[in-house]
C-alpha cells in the first residue's frame, strides 16, 4: 500500500545559523511521500541562500508575513498531505519519526499523533 502523503511546514526568519539541519532532518528520513514547505518571513541573513541551495527538493517562499503562526497556516492552506505537521527551524526530527508516524497513522488513523521525548 502506499504511504501516506506527509506535509511538513517550516516557519522561518533570520535562522540561517540552523535552518540547514533542520532541512536536513526533514530530507534524511528518506520518507517516500513527502512534500515540504519552508515558509520564510523575508529573511535578510542568507537563509534564502541555504533555500536555494536545495533545488527542487523543497517547497520555499520568502516574504513578509505576520510571524510564525501566520507563516504555518499559509504553510498547512497549501499542504495536500494526509498528515501535516510544522517543525520549526531550530528543529530537527531524529531519524526514523515520519516512518513511525506513518505507519502509526496508518494502522489508527488518528486525528492527533504526538511523540513522547
Amino acid at each position: 500500500s502506499k504511504s501516506p502523503l506527509i506535509s511538513i511546514v517550516t516557519p522561518s526568519y533570520n535562522q540561517a545559523q540552523f535552518i540547514r539541519a533542520t532541512i536536513d532532518s526533514v530530507l534524511s528520513q528518506a520518507y517516500p511521500n513527502l512534500e515540504y514547505f519552508v515558509i520564510d518571513g523575508g529573511s535578510t541573513d542568507g537563509t534564502i541562500d541555504i533555500l536555494k541551495s536545495y533545488g527542487d527538493k523543497i517547497h520555499w517562499v520568502s516574504e513578509k508575513d505576520a510571524g510564525q503562526t501566520d507563516a504555518i497556516n499559509k504553510g498547512l492552506r497549501i499542504a495536500k498531505g494526509d498528515i501535516l505537521a510544522y517543525l520549526n527551524s531550530d528543529d530537527v526530527y531524529m531519524p526514523g519519526t515520519l516512518i513511525a508516524v506513518a505507519e502509526y497513522y496508518t494502522r489508527t488513523h488518528a486525528d492527533w499523533i504526538t511523540g513522547d521525548c
